[in-house]
């Protein structure tokens, strides 16, 4: 009979085969409640915090992978990286709708949870307190100061925990995906971004060329942006064309005919009375002047953003409607399938700028006649989240590489975070680059079916001549 401790000499040697040939598979936490199907499978890999330390701490990454229908497919299956910064994608509506989707008709669909997110290593979440912020009446002195309280409190919990949140960025999270691909051991993969998913996407396709077939960016997010400057200058730029869209529609101009002036009224009566206004049957909102702006940028997210609009703010004139309570509760949605730790995490490391100062961004703010007031949250995060973590990627280092990848680049003209700008400027360093500029509001919103028919028809020929002619296209 052998000694248990040959045993346990072969564990560790196969462990460091492993480690030096790919990362370590380990068993996901908590996936519990995943569909007990055969095409359903769940696993997870340990990853360095820091991955420029290979040896120091580790964190997991989970995945799962939704097999094709056809089991005979020769497709490159399709990863998806999920939007926030802080959107996790392991989670039982996204499982459950992409076993119904038409992509998975011939190729395997890869899910990952983002580390710090989710079912990966999540960072502590400040997401609700900070819902609970922006519920209170207070004033952009108030909210500043109750913002670096939450933000002091959450890095203490870091700490206590061992968490270093300066490495939880696009950089680390790029690398963690180039570990899955080794592991997981397809030959090629399509990549298929959201939102600041297209960030993650893009810099795994600088990094690991040779493991990409094709990429598809919806509402790109860029490496070189401003966490709150460029959120302005896209708000302005999207509220500015929902006005322009009103003035020129017969039924939106007789329904509004002084839409932008009703837009100051509102913000001006909001400053003097906040509303407020109970959701969910528990939970007391006050909406002051920054909140209603932050809310109307959040509408702005929304496919009918521009019937939407100005109903809103004729709501916020009225001093109530049901539409305040749709977009209080649309915001609350998202904020329980976002990671705000590590929203914060990522964008102070790549897109906070050290050099803005409080002067600097009072300078920015009267480019925008369009914003009379503080963005409400955002303008306090960006100062407070100063203080989250050390580490700034230099402003040199924040663009991305030539790649002629064939990549497929969606964006819409009226979207008040991702505008068709970011899409130009994904498209300068791209060889096999397409951009489609439709015609439609929302923040990736749009006609879903015939966008998935020609995202389908170009994974499957990413060099072929594309047929777009169900999209509506924005012609300049």
């Amino acid at each position: 009979m052998r000694n248990p401790f040959f045993y346990l000499f072969l564990f560790l040697v196969v462990l460091v085969c492993k480690a030096q040939n790919g990362p370590v598979s380990v068993n996901p936490v908590g996936l519990d409640w995943l569909p007990e199907k055969q095409e359903v499978h769940a696993g997870a890999i340990l990853v360095p915090e820091n991955h420029e330390q290979k040896d120091g701490k580790q964190i997991q990454i989970s995945y799962i992978i939704i097999k094709a229908k056809d089991s005979t497919s020769s497709a490159f299956p399709m990863i998806f990286f999920s939007g926030g910064p802080g959107g996790n994608s392991l989670n039982p509506g996204m499982v459950n709708f992409l076993l119904e989707h038409p992509m998975r008709e011939t190729r395997d669909i890869i899910l990952f949870d983002q580390r710090g997110i989710g079912y990966s290593s999540a960072l502590p979440d400040m997401s609700f307190d900070a819902f609970d912020i922006m519920a209170k009446n207070a004033d952009e002195i108030e909210e500043l100061a109750l913002t670096e309280i939450m933000i002091l409190e959450y890095k203490k919990q870091c700490k206590e925990q061992d968490i270093s949140p300066e490495y939880y960025n696009s950089i680390q999270n790029a690398k963690d995906v180039g570990m899955l691909f080794k592991h997981l051991g397809y030959e090629k993969y399509n990549l298929f971004g959201g939102s600041y998913g297209t960030r993650i996407a893009r810099l795994v396709q600088d990094m690991f060329p040779e493991f990409i077939y094709s990429s598809v960016l919806d509402s790109p997010s860029p490496l070189s942006g401003d966490f709150l400057l460029d959120r302005l200058d896209s708000y302005s730029l999207a509220l500015g064309r929902i006005f322009d869209y009103c003035e020129n529609n017969p039924e939106c101009k007789k329904q509004y005919p002084k839409l932008k002036e009703d837009y100051f009224n509102s913000i001006s009566r909001l400053k003097q009375k906040p509303i407020s206004v109970t959701m969910n049957d528990s939970i007391n909102v006050t909406i002051n002047a920054q909140d209603g702006i932050y809310l109307l940028r959040r509408l702005l997210y929304q496919s009918n953003s521009r019937e939407k609009a100005p109903e809103l703010i004729k709501a916020f004139n009225e001093e109530g409607g049901e539409v305040i309570n749709e977009v209080l509760e649309f915001e609350y949605e998202l904020t329980g399938g976002l990671n705000l730790s590590m929203l914060l995490s990522v964008e102070k490391f790549e897109n906070f700028n050290p050099a803005n100062t409080a002067e600097l961004i009072k300078k920015e703010y009267e480019k925008y006649p369009l914003i009379p007031v503080k963005l409400g949250f955002f303008d306090a995060f960006y100062i407070a989240g100063r203080n989250w973590h050390n580490k700034n990627l230099p402003m040199e280092q924040r663009k991305f590489q030539d790649s002629d990848i064939p990549t497929l680049i969606l964006v819409n003209r009226f979207d008040p975070v991702t505008p068709p700008k970011n899409g130009y400027l994904f498209k300068e360093n791209l060889s096999h680059g397409t951009l489609l500029v439709l015609d439609e509001g929302g923040h990736g919103g749009g006609n879903r079916d015939c966008k998935n028919k020609v995202i389908i028809d170009f994974m499957n020929n990413p060099s072929g001549k594309l047929d777009t002619s169900c999209l509506n296209l924005y012609k300049e």
